[in-house]
């Protein structure tokens, strides 16, 4: 099984030369899956903390320390769209361990109507994405891990169904508190599409993504930073521009005329994050998302978009987290999480 998760995770790295498209469907796998995610930008894959919901951001992630664990998360998405997951995990054996994982977005409902403004009543619109994750200590300090994540997304009468998968490693150096992690994403093929029967046979491009982190905490004091590189697989992040030139979506920093400088595009495909954990009961987290604060910023208003939140408690045998994300000036998101280990229980 090393040798089959090491050939897995060189096959899928060799397709990072391949040309990424900014045009994808199922992008709902990309949201923060929880509190702890959420609240250190977006995406985090070598935090080494024990967290179940991290597994689901790099499948290397899950240790057999997770022995039973649960976890549940809700999220108050932009515009009330309600966004939530859960998961469970369990050994094998000393060495590998599976996890199981369900995410499901709720767009809520709409009022439809024809192109001659004949109103058609309400549908309804909602996507779902189960995970099936499978890790292995390889070597000292080396794990790896698989999860395979069938898709499945409507609106109205529209549904498709897909296939993805990601592949992961982490290093973890647990005398000197140091992980990195790689990860290839969402990488896999849109097996049904929304469209009729005549256009059957297109196809969409899926949201992959190579992405790399950094985990380190302080020897002499309650800090731990993470620095994780995305979009990897794209450096020109500057593909939206011709489709938002307008007055109320011009950008606070980028004019329409003049191209993103190196040092900006380059700071958009950082996430950058600290937590404070003065005890083991509790920490506090906050990180800063360059390329969400510059895409969504308005001119002439201030705010903290980019910017997020959060803290967490453990209490009696339970792990809550809460998490705010500032997106724009006009939307942000609350994110809760809960999680508890069956084998405390017992």
């Amino acid at each position: 099984m090393r040798y089959f998760l090491i050939s897995v995770f060189s096959f899928f790295s060799t397709m990072v030369g391949l040309c990424a498209s900014n045009e994808s469907v199922y992008k709902f796998v990309t949201l923060p899956n929880s509190s702890a995610v959420s609240a250190l930008g977006g995406t985090n894959i070598s935090l080494q903390n024990q967290d179940l919901n991290l597994v689901f951001q790099n499948p290397a992630l899950l240790s057999n320390e997770m022995n039973n664990d649960l976890v549940f998360n809700y999220m108050n998405y932009i515009s009330d769209v309600n966004f939530g997951s859960a998961g469970y995990s369990h050994n094998i054996d000393s060495l590998s361990a599976w996890a199981i994982g369900m995410t499901y977005v709720n767009y809520g409902s709409f009022d439809g109507y024809t192109k001659d403004d004949v109103s058609t009543g309400e549908f309804s619109a909602g996507d779902f994405a189960l995970s099936a994750v499978y890790s292995r200590m390889l070597f000292d300090r080396i794990r790896a891990g698989i999860t395979l994540k069938p898709v499945y997304s409507y609106m109205d009468t529209y549904n498709s169904f897909g296939v993805l998968v990601d592949v992961g490693a982490v290093y973890y150096d647990k005398e000197h508190d140091f992980s990195t992690g790689l990860t290839l994403k969402n990488v896999g093929v849109q097996i049904n599409g929304y469209y009729s029967e005549e256009d059957s046979q297109h196809r969409e491009d899926m949201p992959w993504d190579l992405q790399l982190g950094v985990t380190k905490r302080l020897a002499h004091a309650p800090f731990r930073f993470s620095l994780t590189l995305v979009d990897l697989s794209n450096w020109d992040l500057d593909y939206n521009r011709e489709k938002t030139k307008s007055s109320l979506s011009s950008l606070a920093t980028d004019s329409d005329d003049d191209e993103i400088g190196w040092f900006d595009m380059t700071m958009r495909h950082i996430l950058i994050g600290v937590e404070f954990i003065p005890t083991k009961n509790f920490y506090v987290m906050a990180s800063y998302n360059h390329r969400r604060n510059r895409e969504f910023s308005l001119e002439d208003k201030k705010s903290i978009n980019g910017f997020s939140f959060g803290a967490g408690l453990y209490v009696y045998k339970f792990n809550l987290g809460f998490a705010y994300s500032q997106y724009a000036a006009a939307g942000n998101t609350l994110t809760f999480s809960i999680g508890t280990s069956l084998d405390s229980f017992k």
